[in-house]
């Protein structure tokens, strides 16, 4: 191990799929885990625990599923699922900021949790400054210049004569973790939007072609938003761009049909805005996600670079590489300026694949490294950990857990950033983790 490797490393995804032998309707209703990686001059010491949310401790001491989820019906029929929102998991992503360490889905409010004992404190709402209704993004973003935190969700932006009216909060938090400015736009549409890009100035949202429809059947309970979720391939991509410091819009432009579903690395010069993305042109998933133990095999995006001009809107779109990529990262002191290097897990031909892969993509200057980890191993999102001191974006480490189907364990990988097929060293688990969305690194320990 790097002598130098000193923190936390936080991650988040469903960690139980089932109650009482009943399976839930889709992956994104899993009940939220963490885990925590801790480097110490002593060793790594690992910790892991269920967020407490009112869905887990119901369904825990019912033994069965009684929450509606995003794919999973209350049992009991229309009458039982009439007027239920779906219960918030808090399974998606984890933050560490204004002392602050939160559980995200953008299926309701955060929840805080003891960054020591992992122990759940509970719905957490700024204050008071987030409602019931304020929904809250599992992708804020930390500005590394201001050290403000943003974060959005989809809401509810008033009621007319033709029904709910959509709209799409923004939040601005300050590094002390005080939620310092709020607001709500309009939009003509509930689209699929679980992820934004953060430049120096701006932040760019893309309003996919995959709408949630059919709302009243969702409210009545006779249909959850996974049956109503579909990808319109007649529908373009809507882009919004949103000042920093007074949260207007200031360009709504919009693209060819297609999805979004994570982002790169943005960054802004005098004319345009430039955004790494991870682009699909359908929703196919959402059925294998449904039962993804089953499915046959869960692809990625393909990596695209977009170029906005903020002027007149114009959108270019050129691909990166060839290589099916998810789960974008990069240095993070980088956020908002030119960069050179992402991180990403990939899906590589030649098994009946899950990401089973590592790519360094030079965005740059072109080329890639690519890394096809051994048969049955299966990748996550790669974080990347600057050595102090550094300057460089691949001086440092990429720490990746990594399934291993055969032994049927976890182990956590400590790759060198710049030469990513060299792997420094393994942390082995004696049992496995779920397999897990996103999560975030801090240099504190606790």
């Amino acid at each position: 191990m790097p002598d130098w490797l000193r923190g936390t490393f936080f991650r988040n995804g469903p960690g139980r799929l089932d109650v009482g032998g009943e399976k839930f309707g889709h992956w994104f209703d899993g009940d939220g885990l963490i885990c925590k990686f801790s480097f110490r001059a002593d060793g790594v010491h690992f910790a892991n625990r269920f967020v407490r949310t009112p869905k887990f401790l119901r369904e825990t001491a019912l033994n069965r599923i009684d929450c509606r989820g995003f794919g999973t019906q209350r049992p009991g029929g229309l009458l039982a699922n009439f007027l239920r929102p779906p219960a918030n998991p808090a399974n998606t992503s984890i933050v560490w900021h204004g002392g602050h360490l939160l559980a995200l889905n953008e299926g309701g409010r955060p929840f805080a949790l003891d960054p020591d004992s992992l122990e759940t404190l509970g719905e957490f709402d700024y204050s008071g400054e987030l409602s019931q209704f304020n929904m809250f993004s599992a992708h804020g973003k930390i500005h590394p210049r201001t050290g403000q935190y943003f974060n959005f969700g989809m809401s509810i932006a008033g009621i007319n004569r033709q029904g709910i009216k959509p709209g799409l909060s923004i939040y601005r938090i300050s590094p002390s973790g005080k939620l310092e400015k709020k607001k709500t736009i309009s939009v003509d549409c509930f689209p699929f939007c679980h992820d934004f890009a953060l430049s120096d100035k701006h932040a760019v949202f893309f309003l996919s072609s995959i709408r949630v429809e059919h709302l009243g059947k969702i409210i009545l309970g006779s249909r959850t938003m996974a049956d109503c979720t579909h990808f319109d391939a007649s529908a373009p991509m809507q882009i919004i761009v949103v000042d920093l410091d007074s949260l207007d819009v200031v360009l709504r432009t919009q693209t060819a049909p297609g999805a979004v579903v994570h982002f790169g690395n943005s960054w802004e010069d005098d004319r345009y805005i430039h955004i790494d993305a991870m682009f699909i042109d359908n929703f196919d998933a959402n059925d294998k996600l449904k039962d993804i133990w089953h499915a046959d095999a869960l692809g990625g995006g393909k990596f695209i670079r977009y170029k906005i001009e903020l002027a007149s809107g114009s959108t270019v779109a050129a691909p990166v590489c060839d290589v099916e990529c998810e789960f974008p990262q990069w240095d993070n002191r980088k956020t908002g300026s030119p960069h050179r290097l992402i991180y990403a897990a990939a899906v590589l031909q030649g098994d009946n694949s899950f990401f089973n892969g590592v790519a360094r993509v030079d965005v740059e200057n072109g080329g890639m490294q690519v890394i096809k980890l051994p048969a049955g191993c299966f990748a996550s999102e790669p974080m990347f950990v600057a050595r102090p001191g550094s300057f460089a974006e691949d001086d440092g480490v990429l720490l990746d857990v990594v399934y291993n189907a055969t032994s049927q364990n976890s182990e956590l990988w400590v790759m060198d950033a710049a030469k990513i097929s060299d792997v420094v060293a393994k942390v082995m688990l004696p049992h496995h983790i779920p397999h897990q969305f996103h999560g975030c690194f801090t240099n504190q320990l606790f």
